[in-house]
């Protein structure tokens, strides 16, 4: 059982690098968008969700944590996303 906990461990380190590489872009998209309103797009959450299902069903992981955990990730992304932009603007 502790190897298996270790492994989890370092998996749990990869994803977060990963995700605070992730999180940059989601800063960078705060600077680059002109109005708020562009913050939240449907299109795009509903795009990444049918990408991230097919990613899921191709890699073994069950589409439904997939698709749960980037719901999460995503609507965590947009309120830091719009949290940037509203400093952005204040700083100008």
């Amino acid at each position: 059982m502790a190897e298996l906990r270790a492994e989890i461990d370092r998996l749990d380190r990869m994803l977060v690098e990963l995700l605070s590489q992730r999180q940059r872009y989601i800063e960078r998209a705060a600077e680059i968008k002109a109005h708020r309103e562009q913050i939240r797009d449907e299109a795009r959450i509903a795009d990444v969700l049918e990408k991230v299902t097919a990613a899921a069903k191709k890699s073994g992981l069950k589409p439904e944590i997939a698709r749960a955990v980037w719901r999460e990730l995503m609507e965590n992304s947009i309120a830091l996303e719009m949290t940037c932009f509203e400093e952005l603007q204040r700083a100008k």
